[in-house]
């Protein structure tokens, strides 16, 4: 169907997205205490690149896949509730389809 037709970021533009709005390095940050960058870039690696736990665990440094769902589940709950969390997310979205319609 359409679906799978759709264009799928990869996890490196995903990255590199977040880097860009986040500010700052993905290694500055993806192993600090409550940093949502890492957790943005799983959230949409999962929703936006439709790629599997397993897949984003590696592609983030070697995570264990049960430990990224539950950073996706716990993403989502900020996100209902935090309204600059959904903003930088919203601009995350944005660089992702500029660098479609750049390819």
């Amino acid at each position: 169907g359409a679906r799978a037709l759709r264009w799928r970021p990869g996890f490196a533009a995903i990255r590199a997205a977040v880097e860009a709005v986040r500010g700052g390095r993905w290694d500055a940050f993806v192993n600090r205490r409550g940093d949502w960058g890492r957790d943005m870039a799983l959230y949409l690696g999962r929703i936006e690149g439709g790629l599997r736990l397993r897949e984003l665990g590696e592609a983030a440094g070697g995570i264990d896949y049960g430990a990224v769902s539950m950073a996706i589940r716990r993403f989502e709950g900020r996100l209902a509730s935090d309204r600059v969390l959904r903003r930088a997310c919203a601009a995350v979205r944005r660089r992702l389809t500029l660098a479609r319609e750049t390819e």
